[in-house]
């Protein structure tokens, strides 16, 4: 019995503590999710290179300021989770799953 409970815990993926430091997988999930309306955004509306950079950084000190965080930490917190690809993945399904619900609230309108 003990080695049958041993070769379950050893096949089970390890437990990934993330730092204190790091945004959580819902605040992630919250702020990408905003990014990637804003890039849309962002493309669409501009076409020039110069002006989109700026609008770029104009949206995305906003994000970060309605989501209480930092570049810094956000980028902090990116890097981690890309470091945790399993975690990385169920954050990107979040926000496509996010992203499918405003587009059809969107497309109600």
């Amino acid at each position: 019995m003990g080695l049958i409970v041993l070769i379950i815990q050893s096949c089970s993926a390890p437990v990934v503590i993330i730092p204190n430091d790091v945004l959580s997988q819902d605040k992630m999930v919250s702020v990408l999710t905003d990014v990637h309306l804003a890039e849309a955004a962002i493309t669409l509306k501009f076409t020039n290179k110069d002006t989109s950079k700026l609008q770029a950084a104009t949206f995305y000190n906003f994000i970060y300021k309605a989501h209480k965080t930092t570049k810094e930490q956000f980028t902090k917190s990116y890097d981690f989770y890309v470091s945790h690809p399993e975690l990385l993945n169920k954050i990107y399904d979040d926000v496509l799953i996010e992203l499918s619900k405003k587009q059809g609230e969107a497309a109600k309108k």
